[in-house]
């Protein structure tokens, strides 16, 4: 009876190995063909993000179900949705948070393309991990009876949201001016886009950032064994994926055609001036992150929890 117990048990764990082992596998694929996209794409002088930022999506499921568990983890994804829904309508509506806007094409819900919502969540996800990498795995260290917890509540999810709002800073004129993905009804400043879409960026990135922070920290305060994959490898993925985000402008910059266009409140920009800018602010802010994230796990930094 002993012997068959622990067959028993030997075969469950067994299976669980394959298992993670499969999806470990999956899990580069997916890592990989968003690099190699986002590095190759460009030099036909296509914007890598169409393509790059679907991608994120599957990643994000696959590796926040096994570090979050599906609880938690779905309660993430049906709160970014529905945030992101709901202020992505309200400012067609109303001009608020984003600015006056109205989307081109694709299939809707509402107002907003239905692709929307998820790749906030595919984004949000790698823009999270690569914060809470910087503030050494702060998404472990979010127990409210701790000091570093209370605090790594309110910075985590405001670092989140300006690390995701940093890849659009470089996207947005790119994405709108010049592809037309959506029209920004007056203009804007930075080449056709009003500055208050990226202060609309924050705020809603924020919002639903905050509620996964809560979420985490209610767990861990209870439980603190919330997190499931701790490894560095695990780490890593999410960290070449928005470096390559960042760096995806340099061979756009290259391939891109150099011509002019015209906003809605007829300012004349030219696509070099808007591809070369998208390549500085990618390089100095969202591949600087990533930098420093791979930094850390390279260093053992973010191994250390005391």
């Amino acid at each position: 009876m002993a012997m068959t117990h622990a067959t028993d048990v030997q075969v469950p764990q067994a299976g669980a190995q394959f298992r993670g082992k499969v999806l470990d596998v999956v899990q580069w694929v997916l890592v990989v063909a968003i690099v190699l996209v986002a590095l190759l794409l460009p030099l036909t002088g296509t914007a890598a993000a169409s393509v790059v930022l679907p991608l994120t999506i599957p990643f994000a499921f696959l590796h926040g179900l096994r570090r979050y568990g599906w609880r938690r983890f779905l309660t993430f994804f049906v709160v970014t949705f529905v945030v992101s829904n709901f202020f992505e309508n309200l400012s067609v509506e109303t001009g608020f948070p984003f600015g006056d806007y109205h989307y081109n094409g694709d299939l809707k819900f509402l107002h907003v393309p239905i692709l929307v919502g998820p790749v906030y969540f595919g984004l949000g996800y790698v823009s999270w991990l690569c914060a809470s990498i910087v503030l050494d795995r702060a998404d472990e260290r979010l127990d409210r009876r701790e000091r570093v917890g209370k605090v790594n509540l309110v910075i985590l999810p405001m670092l989140a949201a300006a690390v995701i709002t940093m890849f659009d800073v470089a996207a947005d004129a790119q994405a709108s001016t010049v592809e037309g993905n959506w029209t920004w009804h007056d203009g804007g400043g930075v080449f056709g886009v009003p500055y208050t879409n990226y202060l609309g960026w924050w705020f809603v990135t924020y919002l639903y950032f905050q509620i996964l922070a809560f979420i985490l920290g209610r767990a861990q305060s209870g439980a603190p064994q919330g997190i499931r994959t701790v490894n560095d490898v695990s780490l890593v993925q999410p960290t070449l994926i928005y470096a390559s985000l960042g760096l995806s402008f340099v061979p756009y910059f290259i391939g891109a055609d150099t011509y002019t266009v015209v906003d809605e409140s007829g300012a004349v920009w030219s696509t070099a001036a808007i591809n070369e800018t998208a390549m500085v602010v990618g390089l100095f802010t969202v591949v600087v992150i990533a930098f420093l994230a791979l930094a850390k796990i390279a260093r053992g930094d973010v191994g250390r929890r005391g």
